[in-house]
């Protein structure tokens, strides 16, 4: 037999840790509600009606037998899978099934102890009386548990009023719990006749009668408005309760927020994936715009950079070697910011004392370039500009700064600096406007230091020679090796002209690494021939292109080029698969 509640569990009212019962009717939420640190389980039908989608009063309707709807599904999925006392729920509305012979049945099936649940005090006025006067009401229940603590199982009784509980103690019933209707909380709650306060002085009141007539007997509350840990814990402190029972709120409310929640977050996949699509397809075009081709980190990053400079006023510093497209995306900046005003180009190399007057004007009849509302005003080798016009340049920019719009709408003009590394030629900037620059400086790496950008360069090469064809000329894998080998001191240009040689002396539609070698060896590079196919041998090509993609085979086909199968074959020949 199983020992009575006061010997499994320790009192609580007095200050010790509450218990947690789950009114549960599925064999996976019991076994989650004994992990989480249950300390009991009913298994109830109304639990089993809740994870079937309807609501927990459909328990007590005649939609069958109550008693072998809740065994079946108790065996089969709670009884003897948890580590914690499992109580039946039985119904005593049945009058063919005598208060005995439901005790009798569920100490043979290994139950610890029993419950009064469906149960009368769910139902009132005439109704109820009508039970009472039938034998099939709230007094049955009361004879049923006390049929059962005289058996030896684990009792727990529900009750509604004063006089409900009253008949629990009398027949000596080892737990009892409070009811307050049933849950507030979730897409099924129902509207409640209590609130938080008045549920916890109605029960702090009883439990202190329970507890002046049956000291060991466990005071617990359910339902109504209690539906988080904190509306138990208040009333639970304020009425000195032993413990809780969650039937809603530890199955339907959790249920229904974990899964709208997650079949939400599955669902806002479709949201990112546009929102990643729209940013894609953002990129893209300003890499049109831009000029900027290329598949690194690097370009993706340059091109997200002036992606948000355009959306600003900011100045924007260009910095990096000749022959990187430096101009191309000063002017797409223009055409990214949808500016009203025109762009303006100063080489500041190639006009020397006049840069002042013509920034800033120079008597009535010269007009200032930064004067022009909306207006892009590019200055490429700012580095070379004299450094008085690069400190005036740096007092205007601050000025601007605080400048308000225009009645008309238009802004200031914005400068776009473009210069060269201090260690390509380049000279370093006066301070002042060195640091007003610095927020939107964008340093374009040169190509030496991203290869990985070689094989989308040659291609967007390639298309612009074959605008108009029916057929793209293409690059060979060999190819494709020769051109990684370099490291291209003149950058893009260099690039643009080796490629536009190997097209021109190629017949057919691929270009194959005899005529890139010859393009590579007459190029400025001036590199033989002969050695060119020595730079770099094909598994130390296989290696690197394989250590660019983090050895993702995939990605290194398509960064070569060549066919996945052909990839494995050409590691095969050097070694690189068993």
């Amino acid at each position: 037999m199983t020992s009575a509640p006061k010997d499994l569990f320790p009192k609580s009212g007095g200050g010790g840790a509450l218990l947690v019962g789950g009114a549960i009717g599925i064999g996976m939420t019991a076994e989650a509600a004994v992990r989480g640190g249950a300390d009991f389980l009913l298994a109830l039908n109304a639990g089993r009606y809740r994870v079937m989608g309807a609501a927990s009063v459909a328990a007590l309707l005649p939609i069958g037998d109550a008693n072998s709807f809740t065994d079946t599904f108790a065996r089969r999925e709670i009884l003897d899978r948890v580590s914690v006392p499992v109580l039946f729920g039985a119904s005593c509305f049945d009058p063919a099934m005598s208060p005995e012979r439901l005790v009798e049945q569920t100490v043979a099936a290994g139950y610890h102890g029993i419950a009064n649940f469906p149960s009368a005090i769910h139902f009132d006025g005439r109704f109820r009386q009508l039970l009472e006067q039938a034998g099939i009401g709230f007094a049955r229940e009361a004879q049923m548990l006390a049929l059962a603590q005289q058996a030896g199982l684990m009792t727990f009784g529900y009750g509604k009023t004063r006089n409900e509980i009253a008949q629990l103690v009398d027949a000596g019933v080892g737990m009892i719990c409070l009811n307050f209707g049933w849950n507030a909380g979730g897409v099924l709650s129902v509207a409640q006749s209590f609130t938080i306060s008045e549920a916890a002085d109605r029960a702090r009141r009883i439990f202190a009668s329970v507890r002046s007539r049956a000291p060991e007997t466990l005071c617990f509350v359910e339902g109504g408005p209690i539906i988080s840990p904190d509306d138990m814990f208040r009333v639970c402190e304020e009425a000195r309760a032993d413990g809780y029972v969650g039937g809603s709120t530890l199955d339907r409310v959790p249920l229904e927020h974990s899964v709208t929640e997650r079949t939400s977050a599955f669902k806002a996949f479709n949201l990112l994936r546009q929102s990643d699509s729209a940013q894609s397809r953002e990129l893209l075009r300003a890499a049109r715009i831009t000029g900027v081709v290329g598949q690194s980190e690097f370009v993706l990053s340059v091109l997200d950079q002036a992606l948000r400079l355009a959306r600003t006023s900011m100045p924007v510093l260009i910095s990096g070697a000749a022959g990187l497209g430096r101009g191309a995306l000063a002017r797409g900046l223009h055409a990214l910011s949808e500016r009203q005003g025109p762009l303006l180009t100063l080489r500041a190399t190639g006009v020397g004392d006049e840069a002042e007057a013509m920034l800033f004007g120079a008597g009535p009849t010269r007009r200032a370039m930064l004067a022009r509302l909306g207006a892009t005003v590019v200055i490429d080798r700012a580095d070379a500009l004299p450094v008085a016009v690069q400190r005036r340049l740096a007092d205007w920019l601050e000025q601007a700064t605080h400048q308000p719009t225009s009645a008309g709408g238009a802004e200031a003009a914005r400068v776009v600096l473009i210069k060269q590394p201090p260690g390509n030629g380049g000279m370093t900037l006066d301070p002042a406007l060195a640091q007003r620059m610095e927020p939107g400086r964008i340093d374009i790496a040169p190509l030496r230091d991203r290869p990985e950008d070689i094989p989308a360069l040659a291609r967007h090469i390639l298309s612009l020679l074959g605008a108009g064809r029916a057929q793209q000329r293409r690059i060979s894998a060999a190819g494709y090796r020769l051109l990684l080998a370099q490291g291209w001191p003149g950058n893009i240009p260099e690039l643009r002209a080796v490629i536009e040689r190997a097209a021109v002396n190629t017949k057919g539609l691929v270009i194959g690494s005899a005529a890139m070698a010859a393009a590579i060896g007459s190029s400025a590079a001036g590199v033989a021939e002969q050695e060119i196919p020595q730079a770099m041998t094909e598994r130390d090509w296989l290696l690197d292109a394989l250590r660019r993609n983090r050895f993702r085979r995939g990605d290194t086909a398509a960064f070569l080029g060549v066919s996945r199968k052909t990839l494995y074959n050409k590691m095969r020949r050097a070694g690189l698969l068993e």
